[in-house]
Parts: C-alpha cells; sequence; structure tokens
C-alpha cells in the first residue's frame, strides 16, 4: 500500500515537531477504548494482515497517523495481496451497515490502497454525512486531492475541516503545503508558523 503524499505530510510534520500529546481535538473515552481494544488484538495476532488494517485504520481517525503508518507498511510486507482480498471484504461489510461510518472510512482506504483514488474520495464524503464534524475525513480527503494536483480542491477541503476545528496543527500545516504548491510562499509559512503557535499552546 502506497501513501506518498501522506508520506511526505507525515514527514514535514516530523520536521515541524508538529505531533505531539495534545491538540485542540481530543480523543472520547469510546475511540481511546477501541483503540485499546484493537492494540491488544494486533498484540495478541503480530501477523494478521486483517487486525493489522482494522489496528491501522483506528489509527487514522484517533489521531495516531504514523504508527497507523507504520502497521500500514507492515501490512505490505506480511501480505502484499492483502489489500485485493480486502478490497471485497470491506465492500460486503459497508453493504451490510451502510450508516457505519467508521466501517466506510476503512472502505476509502482500501479503495486508496488499490488506486481507487476517486472511490476514496466517495467513501471519506460518506463518512462526512453520517459524521460531519470528522475533520480526518476532510483532511484525507484533501491529501488525495493533492496527490492529485487538484491543490485548490484539497485546500478547500482543508479550510472546511478548520472551520469545524481551527486549533488543530496538523491540519494548519496541511494548508500551509496547498499555499507553498500554489506558489504563495507567504500564505505557506503563515500557516506553518500557525501549526507552530498551537503546538508551543500545547495542541
Amino acid at each position: 500500500m502506497k501513501f506518498r503524499y501522506l508520506a511526505l505530510f507525515i514527514i514535514c510534520c516530523l520536521a515541524l515537531g508538529i505531533w505531539g500529546p495534545a491538540f485542540a481535538w481530543r480523543i472520547t473515552k469510546e475511540l481511546q477504548w477501541e483503540l485499546q481494544q484493537k492494540q491488544a488484538e494486533a498484540n495478541r495476532h503480530p501477523k494478521d494482515p486483517a487486525i493489522l488494517f482494522d489496528l491501522a485504520i483506528t489509527q487514522a481517525y484517533t489521531n495516531n497517523i504514523i504508527d497507523g503508518m507504520m502497521n500500514i507498511k507492515k501490512i505490505a510486507n506480511i501480505d502484499i495481496n492483502y489489500k485485493k482480498r480486502a478490497l471485497k471484504d470491506y465492500v460486503s461489510l459497508v453493504n451490510e451497515t451502510p450508516n457505519d461510518w467508521k466501517l466506510r472510512f476503512r472502505m476509502a482506504f482500501v479503495y486508496y490502497s488499490n488506486n481507487y483514488k476517486k472511490e476514496a474520495i466517495e467513501e471519506f464524503a460518506n463518512v462526512l454525512k453520517i459524521d460531519p464534524y470528522n475533520v480526518w475525513a476532510y483532511g484525507y480527503m484533501a491529501l488525495i486531492y493533492g496527490e492529485m494536483d487538484e491543490v485548490d480542491k484539497a485546500m478547500e477541503l482543508t479550510k472546511k475541516g478548520l472551520a469545524i476545528d481551527n486549533n488543530v496543527a496538523a491540519l494548519h500545516l496541511l494548508l500551509g503545503e496547498g499555499y507553498y504548491k500554489k506558489g504563495d510562499s507567504w500564505g505557506g509559512l503563515m500557516e506553518r508558523l500557525e501549526a507552530l503557535r498551537l503546538k508551543a499552546l500545547g495542541y
């Protein structure tokens, strides 16, 4: 599974020290419990690609993106064909439970891993129909549009995410990268500085 643009975004975050222990976005007790359960299951079955994928996507929507990326890399090393099987499995699961935003979040990543980027975007849009305040769905849609060189659309979606929570440092960094792509170095710098400001405030 290749996440080139996402990987670049993560590298930028690491370089700037954006990801830390606290953000404006706060994990709920329910999501924290889910993450702990998925991690425990992965610890029991470290070579099971389906369990690792389930954990990775839980990490993706609980602000543990770097850990999620590491698990996705593990999956590719364990079973390079898992993404093809996952496509069939998750299509079936989503059809059975169409209003489960977490399943649709996973479906979006499965589509993306199989290079069905437009379908991935549609699934993230479906996530937002169910959970309209999901800032991570906006962020991942923006990342895919950015990879497709549709920078204006990527920036539009990032701004929508920031309209929900303007204190998410990672989204400011993403918006800044959009400005840089458009040749607006000043705008890019301002967004990076805002991300650093939020970091300094503990977000």
